[in-house]
This record gives C-alpha cells, structure tokens and sequence, in this order.
C-alpha cells in the first residue's frame, strides 16, 4: 500500500481537527488575504476557546467543576510527582472510599482537628473521641480540595471520613508528609498556623477524587509560571521543586 493510498484511507480524521473547521469557516471571513500574522491570531483565539470548551465539557462528564490538576509539590510521591496531571471525579459521601466514622459530637464546622482527634505516628493511627481508632492507608482515594491558608488546590490521601450530626467532613495527609493536613495545634490569633487546613473538609467542598495521571505534562505550565517566576524574583528555583519539574 503506497503513501497516496494511506493518506486517503486516513483522510477521515480531518474532520476530527477542530481547525479544520477554523480554516473552512473562519479563516475566510476574518482573514480573506491570508495574512500570516493574522493567521497566528485568529489560531491562538481558537486554541484558547477549544480548550475552554473541552475542559468544560470534561466537567460535565465527570461531574465536577475541576475536572483536572496540576501536582505543584512532592507530598504525594511516590504516587504522583511535581508535574503530574491529575484527572478528578465529582464525589459525595457514598462514593469517598475510606473508614466511615460515626461520631457523636453536633457539628464539625470550625472545630480544631485536636478536638476530636489524636494521631499516633508511631503505630501510624488516628484515635478520634468515642474510643475510635482509624489506622493510616494507602487504599483510600485521592482527593482535591482548595486550602485558604494555601491559597492554592491540595491534593492528598483521605485517612477518615467523619460523619458528624451536621455531615460529613474528611481529614487528609500526604503520603509523603508526617503530619496530617488538619494538625494545627494551639492556633495562636494573629500567628499563621504551620498546617494546610485549619478544620476537617467537608465533603462537600471537595473538588473531586483523582481517577487518572497524566504523567508530567503540567511541567510546562510550572516552569512557565512557578519556576521562571522564582528565578527572576529570588534569583533559585522554588523550595518543592522536583527534578524537572
């Protein structure tokens, strides 16, 4: 079979480039002269548009309005890396894989995590109030949430979800980390605590469970904005920066 004979057999998945229709459609009425750097415009616009569409469109597929993230540190390794693309799906309680623990007290909103909890590192449990002991693993799912003290989306292991009299809410750590996300300890007013959530999370407010990585393609947008950017204010590349990433 010659290259002619191919190129025809193949000639279908044009239709599939979504510039193709661009160069039919568009191209003709907004760049009648083909001018080059018109041309590079108009390409941009629509790269930026299609992918707005395919990330909303994602959304909708997987439930949830951040349906993809980008690891920005190492707490996850060896599971992701700096870099990985995470694809996430929307979740409620009655999909969260992890230990359910009922617990007796009112409300989990704004209560410090040492209020309800104890974490014993060397035994790798929780011990939550009413005699319940939670141990660490690896078999829970992945969840995003966004960090107010971080400013920013963490993305960290489930280690209990918590069912109190007003929902349900998750306490997270790292597979890298030792310390869980909520520990915050004694919060001293005006000091910001050394800990990524002051309260256990509610379920709630989870932007959804990791399902899939794409491994390294958002090293890109690190370098382009994380690492350049530390280069040129501080003269080094950031403290979680990983190999290439």
């Amino acid at each position: 079979m010659d290259l002619d004979t191919v190129k025809g057999k193949l000639g279908f998945l044009k239709y599939l480039d979504p510039f193709h229709y661009v160069d039919l459609f568009v191209m003709p009425i907004v760049n009648p002269d083909e001018n080059e750097s018109i041309s590079w415009i108009v390409y941009i616009v629509s790269a930026f548009v299609f992918a707005v569409a395919i990330y909303s469109i994602l959304g909708l597929m997987l439930g949830t309005t951040s349906p993809m993230v980008i690891v920005v540190s190492g707490s996850m390794e060896p599971v992701y890396y700096r870099g990985d693309v995470i694809v996430l799906q929307g979740v409620n309680s009655d999909t969260l894989l992890a230990q359910d623990v009922k617990m007796s007290i009112s409300t989990l909103e704004n209560t410090p995590y040492n209020q309800i909890a104890t974490t014993n590192y060397l035994t790798e449990e929780i011990n939550f109030k009413d005699e319940i002991t939670v141990p660490f693993s690896t078999n829970n799912d992945i969840v995003v949430y966004f960090s107010d003290l971080r400013q920013q989306p963490i993305i960290h292991r489930v280690m209990a979800k918590i069912h109190a009299q007003d929902g349900y809410y998750v306490i997270t750590k790292g597979d890298n980390n030792n310390v869980i996300d909520q520990e915050c300890g004694n919060i001293i007013p005006g000091r910001a605590p050394n800990c990524i959530s002051l309260y256990p999370v509610p379920v709630s407010e989870l932007d959804g469970k990791a399902v899939l990585k794409i491994p390294m393609v958002g090293c890109v947008k690190l370098w382009l904005f994380d690492n350049l950017g530390s280069i040129i204010t501080t003269g080094k590349l950031p403290e979680n920066y990983r190999g290439i990433c």
